[in-house]
């Protein structure tokens, strides 16, 4: 799992051995990396939380910081506030949308092996797909 802590000692031996990180709680730093690497899904709608202050940018803020990788600084020039505030405001957006579950950890893609029957038709030579192509079609092969 991508976001993993080491278990306690005293922790269940049954226990799979990975604790998954709270996505609200994690650095923005790292929770912009996870979105960008498709580690963490990111909405495609943006939500506006309405009770949270300044929500008339807080949502515009959100989508430039984590999609189109803007710094604190390039923002909070943009929208006149400082760059702590906007840090602040991107913290309530993305701590709100993983709870709500806009913001949730994409499993890792496991690969399974393909039965042997499927492996063989996958290395046929070149030559059986052309003459199956031939005599699908309704050409002569000499």
């Amino acid at each position: 799992m991508p976001f993993s802590q080491p278990l306690p000692e005293n922790w269940p031996e049954d226990f799979t051995g990975e604790l998954s990180v709270d996505i609200a709680h994690m650095s923005l730093g790292r929770l912009r990396a996870a979105i960008q690497n498709s580690e963490i899904s990111f909405p495609s709608q943006m939500p506006i939380f309405a009770c949270q202050s300044r929500s008339d940018i807080q949502w515009r803020v959100a989508l430039l910081y984590f999609v189109h990788n803007w710094s604190c600084v390039e923002l909070g020039d943009r929208y006149g506030v400082t760059m702590e505030r906007v840090r602040q405001l991107i913290s309530q957006w993305a701590r709100r949308a993983a709870v709500l579950g806009y913001l949730q950890e994409i499993p890792p893609v496991t690969l399974v092996a393909a039965p042997q029957n499927e492996m063989a038709a996958l290395t046929m030579p070149p030559s059986v797909y052309r003459t199956d192509v031939a005599a699908a079609s309704g050409a002569h092969t000499a």
